[in-house]
């Protein structure tokens, strides 16, 4: 029997159940999944089927549109597969709000020996005969009518609303629609504890600690526009002073969070609707420029904060705006600043909280940040992470000058120099056999007179098609495969001796590098370093594993008087002692040195490592 027939045969007995819940305005419209996966379930009850749930209930799920509905996109997949014997809603509607797509899905089916079951009681279609598709056919018109309809209600509502003055959409942080539809200030907030933990409830319920701080959602937007009128800090700053007061910032899912400088943008943009007017349009997608107080009303009678106030801070954005043209441009910068350890270097605080939390996104790396003068040339903090550190950047040239204080003792182990040796002069030889490349090119152009030979004979009809195009490819692929055997021992000579010459002075390499290179190297040695901004030092750093198996760590101290009198040591042992030299004489407040010369009284507390 061939494997069509066995095909027809499998039991139709799945049925596909489509679940969808266009929008969620209130608790109660949070029964309706419930509701239609019950009247499904019964269905396929009463047929003896199999049911297989698509759903698409989170969000705006639209049934005039199909690529915002992954479930309804997965359901269509599985309409050829054998074992399919209909599709299960609970009404028409659920699947479609477009009369043409109810049309296509009916011919979908059809071409698939797929039916179409309606679950809701009184909904049943006979699509058997004309009379029930065309009955199907006015249901979905009607639909589609019912959706445009409620769209224009709903669109005519959203004008009406905004002419007498009342905010359409997400709130504004901090506030809330009072009984007359219009904004107030919200009672909602938190109640900070001693030890740092948040409560969340509203100001006139009593404190669940005595010595707990009330932060209301209110204040802190106040306290937010407040700090960006004066003009003075970026948004940034505003967030560290506003998370170091004890405020919280209450995001679209509820949570409460950290403030960061998209919390600050998003309550100065809405600085009209806090002055009791209001714009079309989302205030995210509001330019500054045009949005000021030069053309904008403010109604001191529907404020929810100072009309001074809010003024203030739009002129403070247009003034912050910057209005000049500029052309799109993809190209490299070439006066772009290259720091070697930007995200190399990592928080000591935060990875201190990372590992107590076993959590590695908590870690936060430090970046580079160039200011107007050379000097400015830092190391930053990330400044949308909270860190208890109080110092939140470094002066780059004290960090580096650390990072290359650890090269100096980091050395390659006697018994891996002949290794390295050994396999460069290995690849060296074998590159030198003349002979073998010559063997190898010899073989790649008689491939190729082969494929030449092959165009002859079929130009001249002595071969068919077939037969050319099969030498074609097998000459192709002879070809690339000899290509990369001398392709694969340039690399591997290339690769070995840059391992060689960088690891046997990395001091050097490191010093008469640009700053490129050194980026080059410092990534390709060391998979992590570990800075104490508070300390200003190296705490802790890793090697890759590659390098670790080929270096070892020493302090080395060299006296003019006298040949270099090492303390090697590996391991544990090796690291912490580079680590205690490399954290002498680190005061940030003293002009770097150009040199990394240890005074006596210094080689002697190294010696004592």
């Amino acid at each position: 029997m061939s494997s069509k027939k066995q095909i027809d045969f499998v039991p139709r007995s799945t049925a596909l159940c489509y679940v969808r819940l266009s929008s969620t305005r209130d608790e109660s419209d949070l029964i309706s999944p419930e509701r239609q996966r019950a009247n499904i379930l019964a269905e396929c009850g009463r047929h003896g089927w199999l049911p297989e749930w698509y759903e698409d209930v989170d969000g705006h799920k639209s049934g005039t549109k199909e690529d915002n509905r992954p479930g309804w996109l997965a359901l269509k997949t599985r309409l050829a597969d054998p074992d399919v014997v209909a599709v299960v809603a609970n009404d028409l509607s659920r699947l479609h709000r477009k009369g043409w797509r109810v049309g296509n899905l009916l011919d979908l089916l059809e071409q698939h020996g797929v039916g179409l079951v309606l679950a809701a009681p009184g909904r049943n279609l006979d699509l058997s005969g004309p009379a029930g598709k065309i009955t199907t056919m006015i249901i979905a018109l009607m639909d589609e009518y019912y959706a445009t309809d409620l769209s224009e209600k709903q669109k005519d509502s959203v004008r009406h609303r905004r002419t007498k003055g009342q905010v359409v959409g997400p709130l504004p942080f901090g506030t809330i629609r009072g009984k007359d539809k219009y904004l107030q200030r919200s009672s909602e907030g938190i109640w900070l504890s001693v030890d740092g933990k948040l409560v969340e409830g509203k100001q006139d319920q009593p404190s669940p600690d005595e010595n707990a701080l009330w932060r209301g959602f209110a204040e802190a937007a106040y306290r937010c526009l407040d700090l960006y009128s004066e003009n003075r800090r970026g948004r940034r700053k505003i967030a560290e002073i506003l998370n170091r007061e004890g405020f919280r910032f209450r995001d679209s899912d509820g949570k409460i969070v950290p403030f960061n400088a998209d919390d600050v943008r998003r309550i100065t943009a809405n600085w009209v609707e806090y002055g009791g007017a209001v714009v079309p349009g989302k205030a995210k997608n509001r330019r500054a420029k045009d949005v000021t107080p030069d053309n904008i009303a403010l109604n001191p009678a529907r404020a929810v904060f100072e009309v001074d106030l809010c003024n203030r801070v739009g002129e403070v954005r247009k003034k912050r705006t910057r209005d000049m043209k500029r052309s799109a441009d993809y190209a490299v910068r070439l006066d772009a600043t290259i720091y070697p350890l930007s995200k190399l270097v990592y928080c000591a605080y935060c990875e201190q909280l990372a590992q107590e939390a076993d959590n590695v996104a908590l870690r936060s790396y430090l970046t580079g940040k160039t200011g107007n003068k050379h000097e400015s040339r830092r190391y930053r903090h990330d400044t949308d992470r909270h860190c208890p550190s109080k110092i939140r950047s470094v002066n780059a040239d004290l960090l580096e000058r650390d990072f290359l204080f650890i090269l100096e003792n980091l050395t390659v182990k006697p018994e891996a120099v002949p290794l390295l040796a050994k396999a460069v002069e290995h690849f060296n030889r074998e590159n030198q056999q003349e002979d073998k490349r010559t063997k190898i090119q010899a073989e790649i152009a008689h491939w190729r007179q082969r494929a030449q030979n092959a165009d002859k004979l079929f130009k001249n009809v002595r071969i068919s098609e077939e037969d050319w195009r099969n030498t074609l490819e097998t000459t192709e692929h002879e070809i690339a495969r000899l290509q990369s055997q001398i392709v694969q021992h340039n690399e591997a000579e290339i690769a070995l001796n840059l391992t060689m010459n960088m690891v046997a002075d990395l001091v050097q390499n490191w010093t008469e590098a640009n700053h490129e290179m050194r980026r080059a190297l410092a990534s390709g040695l060391f998979q992590y370093l570990v800075y104490d901004l508070d300390k200003q030092q190296i705490v802790d750093f890793k090697l890759k594993p590659w390098i670790e198996l080929l270096m070892q760590l020493k302090v080395t101290l060299q006296d003019n008087d006298s040949d270099s009198t090492p303390d090697s040591g590996s391991g544990t042992d090796g690291k912490q002692g580079v680590l205690e030299c490399s954290r002498r004489d680190s005061n940030p407040r003293r002009q770097v040195p150009k040199t990394c010369a240890l005074s006596p009284e210094l080689r002697e507390q190294v010696n004592e490592c």
